[in-house]
């Protein structure tokens, strides 16, 4: 019996492994995709290779290929390999198959184990009684192991699976900006030998950049044998070629577009004239298309004579070329390289026996502009500065060079700093004379900083400065711009709407509050602090008008709508306690109720990243129109007064007493206490209906006039 089983064995063991090496070739796939296997972490331990009953940690499950044509005849081979906690083959595991979704399509195993050598089983796929082109899903269980695979079946358009002819790869542009928010679509189209489009082919699309990326809904043809993928040029903001290739079998196809935009915006010598043998420098400003500075990338800079330097550029995208001018009188031109970008270059002057700067043409047109008219303030570093650009052209709007400026600043209690300092700045070649303002630690009003640009054609004096423009014989020219630090204002407003709460027996009434700073910018992340005073209650009813048809508040007391009373709220000094004299109508409470009203933050109690936050009343539907309220708002760090709603007047408590405010037997005093508040609205649809009273037709606090009653 012995010698029996063992000869069963082997003779089982000879079969499984011959059907497992016809399966060998495949290649396998991952996530519906053939050629990357289906791995991942399982569950349970492993056992010896060769165990009768394994247990597996995982399945690595491979299709041959990633489609199966409908003729009726092709099919394809699973193979699955069951793996222990160290990814080592193990043999012996039980293993099922089956197909999802309640498809035809038919699964024939050699076994029910892996084979006990090798660790691996194969399966036979064939479309079934199902002819439809469609998808298909296999799963794969050992244990509580599963895995699942999936391929498509395709319309019999040959008597073999369609492989591509030929392959296409078009690219929706050839150039795009360095802005970072423009993509490029490429497109792979897949045909046969009659250039019809296949769907269903395998194409990979990958690009040739480091930093970019290439977004792939599918890697499979689809009904135009199409494959399309998205590409972001990523983080790099340099001037490059970026290849993309597509790939299916043996077709190998590439497409390539460019990244322009990088630009050497500033190339300011500081001085301009330097004698020889004096330290100088030059500030390099690398640019992307929106004049956003590049910061971390690679300059080289180098000029005849001197020294070279390398580098990166700052935060700013500035870097600073620091020399000493050789000893040769003449002209020094410095060039700066790097991000791909055309060359950045200063022309220095090193005057010396007939060497020097030409006095410039006088320029018909200058212009002075900033990169911002809004800068956040610094603390202990520089990080936050705008660009200073001084345009200079003649007649005929050609550049006008050399003309000399002084760059200076007012209004910020000189707390700033201009880049060049006293420094005369030239216009170069193209006319412009470049310079940097960095704020201080102080905020400013609107357009409370005026940038100074004081311009001669000849040389300054080495007193003088932009401040003296005149008394120096220059010309100035000025603009403004904002230093931003805190939040300045805030403010509250409301649309027309009222809408009910949850439960569906109150009124909920929203407001928005706005923060901005100086320059009129949002401010985020705020911190909002609401508060709702309640200043007095009505007395008296609502009436139906069968005129107008709706229901109108105290009709009998004329156009005006006037209440049988108005009373100030009892709890004059609102500390929550029924103090001497303060309880009028005798009720014992103080009306109106604070818990009448209240007040919440809808969602973040922060300002969004547009500066807003919402907040809301809420308040019993019975109570609407008979009490006066003020909502105020205050926001942590705001310089400008608090936000009030309605009207903007803060919350004034009456100096005097109840019987003093009531004691003239009018409504005036009580009128004039109560006129920066509001009544609690009530909704439109509630007023319309003939039949039914509002909730709020009758005075919770009493209809007859006067207000030492309840009635």
């Amino acid at each position: 019996m012995m010698k029996f089983d063992v000869w069963s064995w082997r003779v089982t063991r000879a079969l499984l492994g011959g059907a497992l090496a016809l399966s060998l070739a495949a290649c396998g796939g991952g996530s519906g995709n053939a050629g990357t296997p289906v791995i991942g972490p399982g569950s349970g331990a492993s056992s010896p290779s060769g165990a009768a009953s394994a247990v597996a940690a995982d399945l690595v499950v491979v299709l041959n290929k990633a489609t199966m044509t409908n003729s009726g005849t092709d099919s394809i081979t699973a193979t699955v390999t069951s793996v222990d906690a160290n990814r080592v083959a193990v043999g012996g595991a039980p293993v099922s198959f089956k197909v999802e979704n309640s498809d035809r399509a038919i699964v024939s195993a050699a076994g029910t184990a892996t084979n006990v050598t090798t660790g691996s089983l194969a399966a036979t796929i064939t479309q079934g009684d199902d002819s439809t082109p469609r998808p298909v899903k296999l799963t794969v269980t050992s244990g509580s192991v599963s895995r699942t695979v999936s391929f498509n079946i395709l319309q019999n358009s040959s008597p073999t699976n369609p492989v591509a002819n030929d392959l296409t790869l078009e690219l929706s542009s050839l150039s795009i900006d360095n802005s970072g928010s423009k993509t490029v679509v490429a497109k792979a189209t897949a045909v046969d030998a009659n250039r019809v489009s296949l769907p269903g082919i395998t194409v990979q699309l990958a690009v040739s950049d480091t930093t970019g990326s290439i977004a792939v809904p599918s890697n499979q043809t689809d009904a135009n044998g199409q494959v399309k993928g998205t590409i972001s040029i990523g983080q790099d903001r340099t001037n490059r070629t970026v290849t993309v290739t597509a790939t299916s079998g043996t077709l190998v196809r590439t497409a390539a577009f460019q990244v322009t935009g990088a630009k050497f915006t500033q190339a300011t010598p500081l001085p301009a004239v330097v004698p020889v043998g004096t330290a100088a420098k030059v500030n390099f400003t690398l640019s992307d298309s929106n004049s956003n500075p590049l910061a971390g990338v690679p300059i080289s800079v180098s000029a005849p004579g001197v020294t070279s330097q390398s580098g990166k550029t700052d935060l700013n995208g500035a870097f600073v070329f620091s020399y000493t001018a050789p000893n040769a009188p003449g002209t020094l031109v410095i060039t700066a390289q790097g991000g791909g970008a055309d060359p950045g270059t200063a022309t220095v002057t090193i005057p010396g026996g007939t060497t020097v700067v030409p006095v410039a043409t006088t320029p018909l047109s200058k212009t002075l502009n900033l990169s911002s008219n809004v800068v956040s303030v610094n603390t202990s570093q520089s990080n936050n500065q705008v660009s200073i650009n001084a345009f200079f052209r003649d007649a005929n709007n050609a550049p006008v060079p050399n003309v000399r400026v002084l760059f200076g600043a007012s209004g910020d209690n000189q707390t700033g700093k201009i880049g060049s300092g006293n420094t005369t700045v030239l216009s170069d070649a193209s006319g412009a004379a470049s310079g940097t303002y960095a704020p201080g630690a102080v905020s400013s009003p609107t357009n409370g900083v005026t940038i100074l640009a004081c311009w001669k054609v000849s040389d300054f004096a080495a007193t003088d400065t932009a401040a003296n423009c005149a008394a120096a014989g220059g010309q100035l020219l000025t603009t403004t711009l904002t230093i931003v630090s805190n939040p300045v204002s805030i403010s509250i407003g409301t649309d027309n709407t009222i809408s009910l709460g949850a439960s569906t027996l109150t009124y909920v009434k929203k407001y928005v509050v706005l923060v901005v700073d100086s320059a009129g910018n949002p401010k985020p992340d705020v911190q909002i602090t609401p508060s709702v005073d309640l200043g007095g209650f009505g007395k008296g009813f609502w009436k139906y008008n069968s005129v107008t048809q709706v229901w109108e508040r105290n009709p009998d007391y004329g156009s005006l709508g006037l209440l049988a009373a108005t009373c100030p709220n009892e709890d004059l000094n609102r500390n929550g306690v029924i103090d001497s004299g303060e309880d009028v109508n005798g009720n014992l409470q103080l009306d109106p109720r604070k818990s009448d009203v209240s007040i919440t933050l809808v969602g973040a109690t922060k300002t969004d990243a547009n500066g807003v936050a919402v907040l809301q009343l809420e308040y019993p539907q019975n109570i609407a129109s008979w009490v006066k309220y003020k909502i105020t708002v205050t926001a942590a760090g705001v310089l400008s007064p608090p936000a009030y709603f309605p009207l903007g007047q803060p919350v004034a408590l009456p100096s005097q007493s109840l019987a003093a405010l009531l004691g003239s037997g009018g409504a005036t005093p009580v009128e004039d206490y109560l006129y920066t508040y509001a009544w609690l609205p009530v909704r439109a649809a509630d007023i319309s209906s003939s039949t039914v009273a509002p909730a709020f037709a009758s005075s919770p606090y009493g209809v007859q006039s006067g207000c030492t009653s309840t009635k």
